[in-house]
């Protein structure tokens, strides 16, 4: 028996007139903007999850908060591949979408949660025996004891975390995602309550030290993987997709291009973190604490790179629209209002930590301290550096994810080869310790290598009819 499409109401944004080109810009940056600050805030809200347990088991000692940075660090890369894998469902949904093809739209939701479910078995496994792993890594192994406790219960947070990347998908496609945002406050309360009770053992919890966070973290995704499934069963602007109805039944070509799509992108995620990680290994060198003001740079960073990446995420859906109905000006719209949105926040950012780096990294010390005075001179001159990397970051990181609208991922992993690793990595170390430029010299090195994948996706994103990139995806 062949599964029949349901009847839902058709959502799609009606195409612009082209005889009014300001009306259409005008209604792309508000489709835009609708679907980019709920997810920059979820980023951020997502971001605030991590900063409490970060804090709350900093309370245990120094110790405890060594094992913690493990047990998040290690699992954060597991979770990077299945993001990764996952943000080709957003394009495929959007595509499905703004072609009217209702049936498409369940089936690429319903197998990216198989994906996600797929992903998530050698995921748990992996973390599960995080211990030794960490052991055969040369880490110390009381610290990897404490942070394989923490691995074994935090690893069941990523298929629910994935899964709601899943449904997250049909909500973006349906410029419904505020709810996103209300689940993603609503688990920093829970999981701050939950991390309160069984990491210390108050209200008669029993006290878990790390193992409270990872259960914590655990209940926090699951709870909030149930609430998204609910709203996504029950609300009837997406009720009539039926998501869940018959979900044992396979799609592997939908499977399959959510895979081949997806990889590229969760290897660029993992050549990216990679990058990072290595300025962070590089700045060590130079000694406890320069890389207390690298890590203080580098915190801001994250927090505005968030606003940019939920900007993305916006523009993979808006290109992904006008891709699924063919329109071709359309495509150009939503990409460059993407670009150019993310491009102004960025030099917001860039200003202000252009103007304000001191009083910025005054928030993150002791004025007690006695290295306090050299650790903020080392944060505010990479902060002031930080402002330039902020318009680099923000335009590669769009760049990818409206070429990810055009489920363009191969190409785009060769840039990231290139920008990272050929580049940037090497260019650091140049400008770090050949040249003696230390911390500064290697965010330059950095900003080369960013600068290097904002300009070649732009430039690919311009020449897509050309390459073909739109006819692949609309004929």
């Amino acid at each position: 028996m062949t599964e029949t499409a349901a009847p839902v109401h058709d959502s799609r944004p009606p195409p612009p007139d082209p005889a009014h080109p300001a009306s259409a810009a005008r209604s792309e940056l508000r489709g835009t903007a609708s679907i980019a600050v709920p997810l920059s805030l979820t980023n951020l809200g997502n971001i605030a999850i991590n900063t409490t347990d970060v804090v709350m088991v900093g309370w245990l000692g120094a110790e405890a908060l060594a094992a913690g940075m493990l047990g998040f660090i290690t699992t954060f890369l597991m979770m990077l591949g299945g993001i990764g894998l996952m943000s080709s469902v957003p394009a495929l949904a959007a595509q499905a979408h703004g072609s009217g093809n209702a049936r498409a739209v369940r089936r690429t939701i319903r197998q990216g949660l198989w994906v996600a479910a797929a992903y998530s078995v050698p995921a748990i496994a992996f973390l599960y025996y995080g211990e030794p792993i960490l052991v055969a890594l040369g880490q110390d192994p009381e610290a990897a004891a404490l942070a394989g406790g923490y691995l074994a219960w935090s690893a069941w947070a990523i298929p629910s975390v994935l899964g709601m990347m899943a449904l997250r998908a049909l909500l973006a496609t349906l410029d419904r995602t505020n709810i996103v945002l209300w689940i993603t406050c609503f688990g920093i309360v829970l999981n701050a309550a939950i991390n309160y009770g069984l990491i210390f053992g108050n209200w008669g919890l029993p006290r878990l030290e790390l193992v409270g966070a990872g259960i914590a973290s655990a209940i926090t995704a699951f709870t909030g993987l149930v609430i998204m499934g609910v709203y996504v069963a029950l609300h009837p602007a997406t009720r009539g997709y039926h998501v869940f109805r018959r979900f044992w039944r396979p799609d592997f070509s939908r499977f399959k291009a959510i895979v081949v799509i997806g990889t590229p992108a969760a290897l660029n995620g993992f050549l990216e973190e990679g990058l990072f990680m290595a300025s962070t290994l590089m700045v060590g060198w130079l000694g406890p604490l320069q890389l207390a003001g690298h890590t203080i740079a580098l915190q801001c960073t994250s927090i505005t790179y968030m606003i940019t990446a939920g900007i993305a995420q916006a523009g993979t859906v808006r290109v992904g629209l006008a891709a699924g109905r063919g329109d071709t000006g359309a495509i150009g719209r939503a990409g460059w209002t993407a670009m150019v949105l993310g491009l102004i926040f960025m030099t917001f950012a860039a200003f202000v930590f252009w103007f304000l780096p001191e009083p910025i990294a005054r928030q993150f010390l002791d004025a007690n301290d006695p290295d306090t005075p050299v650790v903020l001179a080392i944060a505010v001159s990479l902060i002031v550096v930080g402002a330039f990397f902020q318009l680099f970051d923000g335009a590669q990181v769009v760049g990818l994810g409206i070429l990810r609208g055009l489920n363009d991922t191969r190409v785009p992993l060769l840039f990231a080869i290139l920008g990272y690793w050929v580049l940037g990595a090497p260019l650091a170390y140049v400008l770090g310790f050949v040249l003696d430029l230390g911390a500064i010299g290697i965010w330059c090195g950095f900003i080369v290598g960013l600068g290097t994948v904002a300009i070649l996706t732009m430039l690919r994103f311009n020449a897509r009819d050309r390459l073909g990139l739109v006819t692949a995806v609309t004929s």
